[in-house]
């Protein structure tokens, strides 16, 4: 597997319209499918508190936003969902066989996108899509993945579901204990698979940041 991070310019997308109207940093931490030809959008903002509200207005503007939800969650940052039609380049994503790892907006407003695929060909299609769309890629750079740096299959399913059940919320809605029952293992030893997951998740965190 390859990790490449790809740096590119937007128009019209909502996340450079936001970063273009708002001194914030944007992050978006996971993308799934909304509807048929939607997408939903986990994000965090750095923001200013006072600002939230009018970053939610703006947003709510945008010709692709379906809706907003966004929330304090500490001093100047905030988590939420933006569902809104799947913009060019996220077609330009799917159709080149890479998966999306984060994204994040830089200082002079252009997007990085940290993405795995199989193979160099696929990121070269990615790079020729992206062209075709005046989104002046650039590779920033591309490293053959480490078998170490990678989530096993159980790990990202177990961290999956931790995820999708609320094992990160606080309050939790699910304790180690359920989770454990789930998959039929012990808790010490579902604990220590969420350990080194989340120690691969959060090392590849501090590196591309």
């Amino acid at each position: 597997m390859i990790e490449a991070v790809i740096s590119m310019r937007l128009p019209g997308v909502w996340i450079s319209n936001l970063v273009g109207r708002f001194d914030v940093d944007v992050r978006v931490l996971d993308t799934i499918p909304y509807g048929e030809k939607g997408v939903q959008d986990l994000i965090e903002v750095k923001l200013q508190e006072e600002e939230l509200e009018k970053i939610v207005k703006f947003l709510e503007q945008h010709q692709d936003i379906e809706d907003v939800q966004l929330e304090i969650v500490e001093k100047n940052k905030a988590i939420g969902v933006i569902k809104c039609k799947m913009c060019f380049a996220c077609r330009d994503l799917i159709s080149s066989n890479c998966f999306l790892v984060s994204a994040h907006t830089k200082e002079d407003g252009r997007v990085e996108w940290t993405v795995i695929t199989p193979d160099n060909s696929c990121i070269q299609n990615l790079i020729t899509k992206l062209e075709e769309h005046d989104a002046d890629p650039t590779i920033v750079k591309m490293k053959k993945m480490k078998e170490e740096e990678m989530l096993t299959e159980k790990q990202e399913q177990i961290i999956r579901m931790a995820y999708e059940r609320g094992y990160y919320d606080t309050p939790k809605r699910i304790g180690l204990k359920d989770l454990a029952n789930a998959f039929s293992v012990s808790q010490a030893t579902l604990a220590e698979t969420l350990r080194r997951g989340q120690k691969k998740i959060v090392e590849k965190y501090f590196e591309i940041k």
